[in-house]
C-alpha cells in the first residue's frame, strides 16, 4: 500500500508520526507493506504499478488538489482508478474525489490560491461532503442552489465504495444523498441513485 500525506503541511504537528499511525492501523489488518510517499517530486506514474492500494489522507483540500495538478499525479490517480487499483480517501483525499471541492470551503483555507476547485470526479458526478453532521444540512443545500451538483454526505462512521460502476453506502452510520430535488438517506449496502448528466 501506498500512503500520501501530502495534504498535511510540511510543519503540520501529525506529519512526523502519520507513518506510524498508518502502520499501526493498517498492520493489525494484515497490511505490513506500506510506503510513504512525502511529495511527488521524483516520482513517476510507473511507480504505481508497484501497488496495490493508496491511501490518501486527510489535511488542507486546496494544498493536496494542487499538489495532484502540479504533478500530474491528479490524471496518473484517475487512471488508476479507472483499472480498478483500490484507493481511498479520507477527508481531504475523499473531498478531491468528488465533482469539485467547494464543499470544504467552511473548514479548509486556499492558502495556495487554487483557481479551478473542481475535484476528480471520480464518484459519479456527486461532490463529497465529509465530517457531515445534521447541522450541516443548511449548508449543504445552499451549495447545491448555488452550484447544482448533488451532494454526497459522509459522516464519521460512514464511507462509499465505488466498485464495478456501483457506488455503495458503507459503515456504521448512514450517508445523506443531497440533490436539488431533496434528500435520500443511505443505509450500508444501498447503491447511490447516479446523476443522469453530470
Amino acid at each position: 500500500m501506498l500512503y500520501w500525506p501530502m495534504a498535511l503541511p510540511d510543519d503540520h504537528p501529525l506529519r512526523a508520526t502519520c507513518f506510524d499511525w498508518i502502520c499501526s492501523v493498517f498492520q493489525r489488518l494484515g497490511v505490513a507493506n506500506i510506503a510513504m510517499w512525502t511529495d511527488f517530486l521524483g516520482h513517476s506514474e510507473s511507480e504505481l504499478e508497484h501497488f496495490e492500494a493508496i491511501y490518501i489522507g486527510g489535511g488542507n483540500t486546496y494544498r493536496l488538489l494542487h499538489l495532484l495538478g502540479e504533478s500530474g499525479f491528479d490524471q496518473a490517480l484517475l487512471r488508476g482508478i479507472r483499472s480498478g487499483k483500490a484507493v481511498y480517501g479520507g477527508s481531504a483525499g475523499a473531498a478531491i474525489l468528488g465533482r469539485d471541492i467547494q464543499t470544504v470551503a467552511h473548514m479548509d483555507q486556499n492558502l495556495v490560491g487554487l483557481n479551478d476547485q473542481h475535484g476528480l470526479d471520480a464518484m459519479g458526478g456527486y461532490a463529497i461532503w465529509c465530517h457531515y453532521e445534521p447541522a450541516d444540512n443548511t449548508r449543504i443545500t445552499a451549495y447545491i442552489e448555488a452550484n447544482v451538483v448533488p451532494v454526497l454526505a459522509i459522516s464519521e462512521r460512514a464511507g462509499l465504495v465505488l466498485e464495478d460502476g456501483r457506488l455503495i453506502a458503507s459503515g456504521y452510520e448512514p450517508t445523506i444523498c443531497f440533490t436539488p430535488a431533496g434528500r435520500r438517506v443511505l443505509d450500508a449496502g444501498q447503491d447511490v441513485v447516479l446523476p443522469t448528466s453530470t
